[in-house]
């Protein structure tokens, strides 16, 4: 190993996989990040032999012993299963090093993880696109992965912010927002950041089941309490998050008649099973979500006004997607990378397919892009690595660039050729008209704080607007 001209504590700065054999098989040099990849010490790899490690009787796998064999430098891919059992895909290269005569003296094997390389390609083409830092974990395995908040966006980080406080708390959070927005991740947030956290959250979707059931669920009911109840009675889920936090998903769905048990809880920490004589005490906290007005809900007598006044202690209200577009590039990488791993293929965007994504509006949200992306993933050819436009049929309404540059003169909406127009869209006539005013205030103002304050709007929203009309 003196011979080369290698030192240890260079490759051991470098996130691929590198090791040396002799011409005789034998491990003679191993970096750090490779002992990580296959889960051994440096003394267990550099005992090894390359050409022993494969079984009798069977073709070898190893690009090492293949190029080897043939002489040349060799590329494959290879399905990896750690120690561990954590499945991956590697990009393994081996370059065999010749002496005078020919023979190969060394074979230098360097190893990439393809999920970190995907993620460093598309980092590239971010940093290109956006002058953007992403922050990358090379350690994160992906059955330990669970739903994050992304927040580039400044109305989300302020949303975050406000969560990451309130969860120091035991203050009840009501989270607001359109379907799909995320508030079941942010409820997640809030537990994990909680002093609760080691307990658990109990998770209720108060539309999920009819009245009787829900009702049992949520209390319990004792032995007995009705034809066809367990023997031994069962546990409600308020009573399961005990010492933890119960979660009421779409609360605004409640009948009636289990709200106001609910706030009897509430108010004496005290939970009774159908059927129960004794009440027994609970600990617990109340996070709640809600995509509808329950200000219209009370007027409407579906929700009532005490639950509701009880509940909104801490509002936190999450924006629509289309409201935090800086987010939608960040939230689109983040489901790319979790299906690519999750089906194993090996996927890209590029700025033009990206610019698609941030050119929709995105109706349905964080969902709805989850699910354009796992669509994307599945569907695109599997010999595809980079996607360069998104499909027709994933942005039924999105804006092509060359339509968003566009400088349209505004029609009279009273025209009566306009409205005889089978073209004629509410939509796209009000963004023209919006677009028009935008940038007279900013040809006016000269800055877009002066143009958000004549507008009475956020800069940040103005910034946004700029930005899509090409302004």
């Amino acid at each position: 190993m003196d011979n080369l001209p290698l030192k240890n504590d260079i490759f051991d700065h470098i996130n691929e996989g590198v090791y040396i054999l002799n011409r005789q098989g034998d491990y003679i040099y191993c970096n750090q990040a490779f002992l990580k990849m296959v889960g051994a010490t440096r003394g267990e790899a550099l005992s090894l032999n390359a050409f022993q490690l494969i079984p009798e009787g069977q073709v070898s796998s190893s690009v090492a012993v293949q190029a080897f064999e043939q002489k040349k430098r060799l590329t494959i891919i290879n399905n990896v299963v750690t120690p561990k059992g954590y499945h991956y895909r590697q990009l393994a290269t081996a370059t065999p090093i010749f002496d005078g005569q020919g023979e190969i003296v060394y074979m230098l094997v360097e190893m990439v993880r393809l999920d970190l390389f995907r993620r460093r390609y598309q980092q590239a083409i971010l940093q290109e696109n956006e002058n953007t830092i992403v922050v990358i974990d090379p350690d994160a395995k992906p059955e330990n992965q669970k739903e994050c908040v992304i927040a580039e966006s400044v109305p989300m980080v302020r949303v975050l912010e406000m969560a990451a406080q309130v969860a120091a708390t035991d203050s009840t959070v009501l989270l607001l927002g359109d379907t799909g927005t995320g508030k079941e991740v942010l409820a997640h947030y809030i537990h994990e950041h909680s002093s609760r956290a080691s307990r658990p959250l109990v998770e209720v979707n108060c539309a999920a089941l009819p009245e009787n059931l829900l009702e049992m669920e949520i209390f319990g009911y004792e032995k007995g309490a009705f034809t066809g109840a367990l023997s031994t009675g069962k546990e409600g889920l308020i009573e399961a998050a005990d010492g933890g936090i119960l979660f009421l998903d779409e609360i605004n769905s409640m009948p009636m008649s289990i709200q106001g048990k609910l706030l009897r809880v509430l108010e004496s920490r005290k939970s009774k099973r159908l059927g129960a004589v004794k009440e027994r005490k609970i600990d617990f906290r109340l996070l709640a979500a809600t995509n509808q007005d329950l200000k219209l809900c009370v007027e409407n007598g579906t929700f009532r006004s005490d639950l509701y006044y009880r509940i909104n202690v801490v509002p936190l209200e999450i924006p629509r997607l289309r409201d935090r577009r800086e987010d939608i590039i960040p939230l689109a990488l983040y489901f790319l990378e979790l299906y690519c791993q999750k089906y194993g293929r090996l996927k890209t965007l590029t700025r033009r397919a990206m610019e698609q994504l941030r050119q929709y509006d995105w109706p349905g949200n964080v969902r709805e892009l989850k699910n354009a992306m796992e669509r994307l993933v599945v569907t695109s050819a599997s010999g595809v690595t980079e996607i360069d436009q998104i499909p027709e049929f994933l942005l039924t309404e999105a804006h092509s660039p060359e339509e968003t540059r566009m400088e349209p003169e505004v029609p009279d909406w009273r025209s009566t050729s306009l409205l005889d127009s089978d073209g004629f869209s509410l939509k796209r006539y009000l963004e023209d008209c919006e677009k028009k005013v935008l940038s007279e205030v900013l040809k006016t103002c000269g800055s877009t704080h002066k143009a958000a304050k004549f507008l009475k709007m956020d800069q940040s929203t103005i910034v946004r607007k700029k930005q899509k009309y090409g302004l």
